[in-house]
């Protein structure tokens, strides 16, 4: 698959336009939080801020490429055509080496911020569906460690990474392998986390408007396993047939990490879009009759665990089964971060008539 090569304007303002998106969507979620809602930071919160510190480190290492005309169109993977010192071709290996490990961290704290919010959102009766999100977080704190454990371990001592004497460099049979598997964890793992969503989404009682708009923010996932899949194979491809330029490998890994974050982070802003319309959901304990006559909360049980413990409304219910109210008015998100003090399970699962 060839695409042309693209100047070291086109990599650093593709990238540093995701990073401020990002930053603005971080910045949004954390006046959610604090200001709007008045809670607690959530674990969540944390690691996608982690996160866009990491990737601004790795921007950061384009910008010095940039400077050193190393994200030129004419040169290669390689450093062919090159036009620097000795010195300079050391000094850009080196930051390449060291850039990894940001890269990399980036990833895997995208990673961990849909997992904990995952956590957050997956009810404890549901056993089986949390032991599977416990071994996809298993897998992917795993795969973060092997990925930087083959960066600094695969060619030893450290200086052959940087070496330019072929006798003493890293073999380019390790550097392969280094990239294989570091992708092929990284891709598993955002595979496992886009199979996620579609385990638990279903079984909300969501009004059809509702219930797209979460298919679709999860959706967003697509785009990032196919960012992924072209920056391997453009990859893939300079190491088999024709080098590629290092500005294309640049772009297409920026992208794929900042999409990522991207996507990361939006899941966390659907407060916003939802605002205080409580027409999209299913129950709302504003609309029903006051008439002595009209209980709708009457003769319903609540299912909150597979083992058949109950709990009957009488009367009319002081919040819905799926979607609550808050005392400030605002209709709680099951999707929103499971830490609210008047959340609970019984909020994913259907409701049963009692039996007359």
């Amino acid at each position: 698959m060839a695409f042309p090569a693209p100047g070291a304007a086109a990599v650093l303002v593709s990238q540093w336009v995701l990073i401020t998106i990002s930053f603005a969507v971080v910045v949004a979620r954390v006046y959610l939080r604090l200001v709007i809602q008045k809670r607690k930071i959530l674990s969540s919160d944390v690691l996608m801020c982690a996160a866009w510190v990491c990737a601004v480190a790795t921007a950061s290492f384009d910008i010095k490429f940039a400077r050193m005309r190393a994200l030129e169109p004419q040169v290669k993977t390689t450093l062919e055509g090159y036009n620097g010192t000795e010195g300079e071709v050391i000094l850009i290996l080196k930051l390449f080496w060291v850039s990894s490990v940001p890269f990399f961290t980036t990833f895997y704290l995208c990673k961990a911020a849909l997992l904990a919010v995952f956590l957050q959102v997956f009810p404890k009766f549901m056993k089986k569906r949390r032991m599977f999100l416990w071994a996809i977080i298993a897998f992917v704190a795993v795969s973060y460690i092997v990925s930087i454990l083959m960066v600094l371990c695969v060619c030893l001592p450290i200086e052959t990474n940087w070496a330019l004497d072929p006798d003493v460099a890293c073999p380019p049979v390790k550097v392969a392998a280094v990239f294989y598997v570091a992708w092929a964890l990284h891709f598993t793992g955002d595979l496992l986390i886009f199979i996620l969503p579609w385990l638990i989404v279903p079984g909300l009682q969501l009004k059809w408007k509702l219930k797209m708009g979460v298919y679709c923010t999860f959706l967003l996932g697509l785009i990032n396993i196919i960012f992924c899949l072209v920056r391997f194979i453009t990859i893939a491809t300079s190491i088999f047939h024709d080098v590629a330029p290092l500005s294309l490998v640049e772009l297409w890994s920026a992208l794929d990490c900042n999409i990522g974050l991207v996507i990361a982070c939006l899941p966390s802003l659907r407060p916003y879009f939802r605002g205080r319309r409580g027409s999209d959901y299913p129950y709302n304990s504003n609309t029903y009759p006051k008439s002595g006559n009209t209980r709708p909360g009457e003769g319903f049980n609540i299912i909150t665990d597979p083992s058949g413990s109950r709990a009957t409304t009488s009367g009319t219910p002081k919040r819905s089964p799926h979607i609550s109210t808050s005392r400030s008015g605002v209709f709680d998100d099951p999707w929103e971060d499971g830490k609210k003090s008047n959340a609970s399970d019984v909020e994913l699962v259907k409701l049963k008539p009692l039996e007359q």
